[in-house]
Formats: C-alpha cells, structure tokens, sequence
C-alpha cells in the first residue's frame, strides 16, 4: 500500500500495523490471481475436459475466473486508497473473498468428481488438495484468509469424495481437517513473523526518528550559539569602539587639565568630561542590561499594573528633553491594566520614547495607551509615533541588532549607543509582549507594543487609584528592615506623613529585638540584601516561624539573583527600587487595608 506521511500516527499500533501490512500484501498478490487461477482451470480442463459437459466446465471456469478478477478489482481499489480506509474492514471482506473463492473450486469438485474415472478422480484430488497449500504464500501470512480460503474447498471436496466412497467418509474427512489445521499453523506462524518485523520496522523507525530530532536540536543549538558568537563579537566590536574614543577624548582632556589652563577653558573642558562620563555610563549600563537578558538572569514580576499611570511618569521624565529640541511630546492615556513587570515595561517605554526625541527634529512624538479588542483574547497597546524622518522598509529588520543605528555613521554619542531598541526587543519577549515597528519615510515612525489586558481594565484602575489615595492608614505599625541609613530614614519619614508608626532596623540582630519587644507588626519591609550576606526572605521567613504569619514587602534593587529567585518562590510581595510613592502607598493599602 501506498505510505502516507499524514498518517503517521495511524501507523503507530503494531497490532494495526501488522494488519495494513498484510492488507497490502494481500492486495498486491490479488492482482496476479485472475492469470494464476486461468492457469489453473486450463491445467484441469486438459486433464478431465474429455469426461464432462463442455458448457457446464465453461460455466464453472467463468465462475471460479470470475471471482478471481472481482478479487483483483477490489485489491486494486484498496491499493490506489492508501491508508484511507479501514483496515478492519477491508480485512473482513477480503475473508470473504477468499472464501467465496474457494467454494468457486469447490463447486468444480461437488460437479465433475463423481462423473471421473477413478484415476482421474485421484489425479483432481491432488491438485484440489495442492490449491490450499498454494494459498499460504497468496493469503500472505492472514491465518483469516487463508482459513477462509482452504475449509472452504476442503470441507465441500472431502464431503463429496465421502459420498462418492462411504467407505473412506471418516478418513478422508478426517485427513482433510488435519491438513487444514497444518496450512492454517504454518499461516499463523506467518503471521507471527511478520508481527515481529513491523514491531522491529516500528523500534527501527522511532530510533531513526529520535537521532533525527536529536540532530536536528544540535544543529539548531549550534546555529544558534553561531548567531550568539557573531552577536558576541559584534557587540564587542561596536563596545571596543565606543569605549575607545570617550577614552581617549578623556586622556586628551587629562593632558589639557593638568597644564592648568585658563578658568573659561577649564568650564569648557569639565562639562565636556560630565558629558562624557554620562555617555560611558550609559554605555556600561546598556551593556550590563543586554548581558543580564541574554544570559536569561532577569526575574521579571507577574503584578496587576496600571499601564497609563506607569507611562505618565514615564512621559514626565522626558518632557523637558523633548521641549529642549521643540518638540510637543502628547499624552493619550486611555485607562488600561496589565498583569507584568512595571521595571520591564517602564524600561521599554523609556527607550522607545528616548530614541523618538533623539531621531525627530521637529513636530511631535505621541505616547498613547489603549485596548485593542480586534483579537480574541483583549490587548492592551502601548503606542509610540513620531514625526521623525522615518525608517526604510530594508532597515526596519536590523534595527533591532545590537548598536545598530540610522544615520550615525560617525557614531555621535548624543544619539546614544544603539542599544536601546535590542534592550526594548529582549524585555518584550521576556515579558510575552509583542512589538510591532510602521514607518514611511518622511513623515515617521511608530512602534507598537502590546500584550494581554487585566480584566476590568479601566473601573479596576480608576477605583484602586482613588481608594489608595483617600485611605488612612493611620495607627497602622510598619517595621522597615534595611542596612542602608538614608533608606531608613527616608522611609521612616514617608511613613509617619501617612500616619505609620514606623520602626527601623539595620541589622538582623535589631529586627529581632523588635519583634522580640513589640510583637509581630502590620507588615514588614525588609530589603532583599542585607548585611552580613542576610537575605530579606530568609530573614522572613524564620521570623514568620518564630511569631506566626504577618505581611512581608521585600524592596530590592536587584533585578537578578538566586535570592530574588527564592523570594519569588517563596510567595513574598516584590517592589523594585526606585519605588514611587504613589506605588509603595497602594501597595501597602492592598497588603493591610486602611483604617
């Protein structure tokens, strides 16, 4: 039969297998059998034409022919069908074939036997009893078939040698039903055989299969450590040369500082090094951040967001920047919420916006967020568009590579270092997002980034915000665990504006003499690293043992790390530093409630 790719998994049982298989077999020997059975019938005519009625050994020849070719014509319709047909089915008629094949010979022998010579009648039970044998190499290793096929010449042959000689009733009956249960033996075993080569073809296949998969996955891991190797010494390349020259404007500004030169030159040169300290600090930092996210360390958080509140600030942040060069930088904030990262999703939203005011000399760059309902599963879209020059269709790909920039050929620091978008494209798969880049040259750029929306989007938004700021949380007592003093005291002082009674710690020693003194608090914050190699988790966690259950916010600065990863799992509330206000208020609403 014909294979089908298609139909691998139908190939799958052995026991089906085996039967397809043999269902082929038995179709392609179906074929030969009309010529075969031709033969076969002019071999006896010639041998007992002389003793019969011509028209009735025609009529039996056209029968036993006959049913020889409806044998083959349905061989050939299963074998043009593939693997499109029931194997069980085809199977059960081809039983019946074979055996209305045999009582065609049979009908031969109830006819002709008891009008032979007693010679003749011997020499046509030997081909009668031959045909049988013949037919375990034709049913193919089917002990079905072939059963089929010889108890029905047999059976009707012994009955009528029984009538024709009572005398040998009992024997020949007898011998006849051996012989059936020998050939039918030989077919099963047969069958048997052929059974354990389609479970060995089967082991043979899956093995093939696995080597080829597991090829196929050190290919695919070898191009990709390829790309990572090119990536790795282009970025290199691109760092060695960004590197280089604010280093070596720095040595050269060394030299002009240490031959004391004249107060309007020395303002000149120290702004000129401010500048280019800040571009090699964001180089570095670009770089880190590129190292943290190929290397898979960043954790991102899983946390209801308010997406238009967290690009507000956002926008806040570069509003002087885009005034500085003329530009309108609008707001269009439709209320939405996400479940992500706000350090992620606020580092995408600072590069795209960054690069819009740095490639646009005039006109405006739109911030917009929104719902897009147009997909099955709602999105929330975070759209930057500016008026800039625009991208060519052939660019647009490789704007994304590590420091690969437009029109900087002379790689101007004051365009950046062409990192940002790289950053943007690992965050967004790092968080599921989806960004999507439309540009046409000369009127601008947009670039879209969108991900799954939070139910209740914008009543959920509106109400949590305004519930956080009117609730009091005064009497409410808060311990605040961080070995960093100014944090202490900043927090110490935010928190009693709130009406907290904040208590501080620096150390683990302090934090339990204050659990120890004045019980377990409303919550604790407590910071992700501390002193002494101490993790703020672990430091919960043994407190929570030690007093019951209580509120933990851990606050970290880290965004990578074996203890973030524990805390993580731990179940524990995160903030990233730095922390808006408005941000740490609603989350200590949400963990204690208001009074």
């Amino acid at each position: 039969m014909k294979s089908a790719p298609g139909n691998a998994d139908q190939r799958a049982e052995p026991g089906r297998e085996m039967l397809i298989e043999v269902i082929g077999l038995h179709a392609q020997a179906m074929l030969r059998m009309p010529w075969v059975q031709s033969c076969v019938v002019l071999g006896i005519g010639l041998c007992i034409l002389s003793f019969i009625d011509v028209r009735m050994f025609v009529a039996w020849a056209a029968l036993t022919i006959g049913v020889e070719f409806l044998r083959a014509r349905y061989a050939k319709y299963v074998l043009l069908r593939g693997f499109d047909v029931d194997p069980r089915h085809t199977h059960a008629v081809f039983v019946s074939l074979a055996a209305a094949s045999g009582a065609s010979v049979a009908v031969g022998v109830v006819l002709f036997l008891p009008r032979l010579p007693l010679l003749y009648q011997a020499l046509y039970g030997v081909i009668v009893f031959a045909i049988p044998a013949a037919g375990v190499a034709v049913a193919q290793s089917s002990r079905n078939v072939l059963a089929a096929y010889a108890m029905c010449i047999l059976l009707p042959s012994a009955a009528t040698w029984g009538v024709v000689y009572p005398t040998q009733a009992i024997g020949v009956g007898a011998l006849s039903i051996l012989y059936c249960a020998v050939i039918i033996l030989v077919a099963a075993d047969g069958e048997k055989l052929l059974l354990r080569s389609v479970t060995i073809r089967n082991q043979r296949d899956q093995l093939v299969r696995d080597l080829e998969q597991r090829n196929a996955d050190v290919r695919a891991a070898m191009g990709q450590a390829e790309q990572s190797a090119k990536a790795r010494a282009r970025v290199l390349a691109a760092a060695s040369h960004d590197l280089r020259q604010p280093l070596h404007a720095l040595s050269v500004y060394s030299a002009v500082l240490a031959s004391k030169p004249a107060p309007d030159l020395l303002n000149e040169v120290s702004v000129n090094i401010d500048q280019i300290v800040r571009a090699l600090g964001n180089l570095l930092n670009g770089l880190l951040d590129l190292s943290r996210l190929s290397a898979g360390n960043y954790v991102p958080e899983h946390q209801q967001l308010t997406m238009d509140t967290l690009i507000g600030g956002v926008c806040a942040e570069f509003s002087q920047a885009a005034a500085q060069k003329g530009l309108v930088l609008v707001q269009d904030l439709k209320p939405v919420r996400v479940m992500g990262d706000a350090v992620a999703l606020g580092r995408i939203a600072r590069n795209l916006i960054d690069n819009a005011i740095k490639y646009t000399d005039a006109g405006q760059v739109r911030v917009a967020t929104g719902l897009d309902d147009s997909r099955p599963a709602q999105q929330a879209v975070l759209s930057v568009r500016d008026t800039g020059k625009g991208i060519p269709a052939a660019e647009q790909g490789k704007i994304f590579e590590e420091f690969y920039q437009l029109d900087n050929p002379g790689r101007d620091r004051g365009k950046g270092v062409g990192l940002g978008l790289a950053i943007v494209q690992r965050l967004c798969e790092l968080i599921g997002a989806k960004i999507q880049v439309e540009s046409t040259l000369g009127e601008g750029t947009e670039f879209r980034v969108s991900m799954p929306a939070a139910l209740g989007a914008a009543v959920a938004s509106a109400h949590e915000e305004s519930a956080a700021n009117s609730a009091s949380l005064a009497g409410r007592r808060v311990y605040v665990v961080d070995d960093e003093r100014d944090i202490r005291n900043s927090m110490r002082a935010l928190l009693g504006v709130w009406g907290v009674e904040a208590s501080t710690a620096d150390s683990v020693k302090d934090a339990e003499a204050l659990f120890a003194q004045h019980g377990p608090p409303d919550l604790l914050i407590v910071d992700l690293r501390l002193a002494d190699e101490e993790h703020g988790s672990h430091l919960a966690d043994r407190l929570q043992k030690r007093h019951g259950a209580f509120p933990v916010l851990i606050i970290t600065g880290e965004t990578s790390s074996d203890a973030l990863r524990e805390a993580h799992e731990g179940g524990y509330a995160l903030l990233q530093k730095p922390i808006a206000a408005e941000v740490l208020r609603r989350e200590i609403v949400s963990m204690i409630g208001a009074s």
